[in-house]
């Protein structure tokens, strides 16, 4: 039984968008760990934090990331592994400065702990790295509106029904539940819900109608693929060699 799942950041843990042949669930998980529990066995999940880190340097899809998006502020620059296991953001950035000559930004180390949860479940569970992938909710975006970009909350919702019939009403129906004052605290913005739902389609289109940044993804220190993935109507699983940076 085919089980697609997305997975973004909330302001605690995750919030995640699980389809396939047995319909839609929206749900807050606590962890990562909390999610593999009970969807252990899907076919593909997509998050929305750096899968594989760097030993050195900036990760070439966070690079070629932010030329697409045309945006250095906008894109989250992986920080290397031993700085996403510093304690505090001054340790952390000292050893990326260090180690990869240059800083962790305020929004990648904020990110940390849910990085850090997804490194450590890959290392526990190597069956797992075949089907946990990262992708960029504005890459995906823009890929999915022709380039265009940046799109407003109403754009994205049309850009998920166009993607998925089901897709604008698990979207309605997921902002009405987990924005209220019970949910809202631990969800952070209805932003997270578009987030997890473009990943979720991602996962369903991996690997045949999505396309990578780069197109040949180099491997980590563990042999992890540092790769963005996102949704394409073609029939092809790379992009061109001149993405290919």
């Amino acid at each position: 039984m085919a089980k697609h799942v997305g997975l973004a950041r909330a302001s605690r843990g995750w919030f995640g968008v699980v389809f396939g042949d047995a319909g839609w669930e929206t749900e807050l998980f606590p962890s990562v760990w909390s999610l593999w529990k009970y969807h252990s066995d899907a076919t593909q999940v997509v998050v929305d934090v750096p899968v594989g880190l760097p030993s050195d340097g900036r990760r070439r899809c966070d690079v070629a990331a932010s030329e697409r998006l045309e945006s250095r502020r906008g894109v989250l620059y992986a920080p290397v592994r031993r700085a996403v296991y510093q304690e505090t953001f001054p340790e952390a950035a000292a050893v990326n400065e260090r180690e990869a000559g240059f800083g962790v930004q305020r929004r990648a180390w904020s990110a940390v702990p849910h990085i850090r949860e997804v490194d450590e479940l890959l290392d526990m569970y190597p069956s797992a790295r075949d089907r946990v992938a990262e992708t960029r909710p504005a890459v995906c975006f823009q890929a999915m509106d022709d380039g265009a970009g940046p799109p407003d909350a109403d754009r994205r919702r049309e850009l998920l029904a166009a993607a998925h019939p089901d897709a604008a009403a698990v979207y309605d129906e997921a902002v009405e539940r987990y924005t209220t004052p019970a949910h809202a605290p631990a969800l952070g913005s209805a932003d997270v819900v578009a987030n997890a739902l473009v990943a979720a389609v991602t996962a369903e289109r991996t690997p045949d109608r999505c396309l990578t940044l780069p197109a040949a993804p180099p491997t980590d220190e563990r042999g992890l693929p540092m790769r963005i993935v996102y949704p394409s109507d073609t029939e092809q699983v790379r992009l061109s060699a001149l993405e290919d940076r």
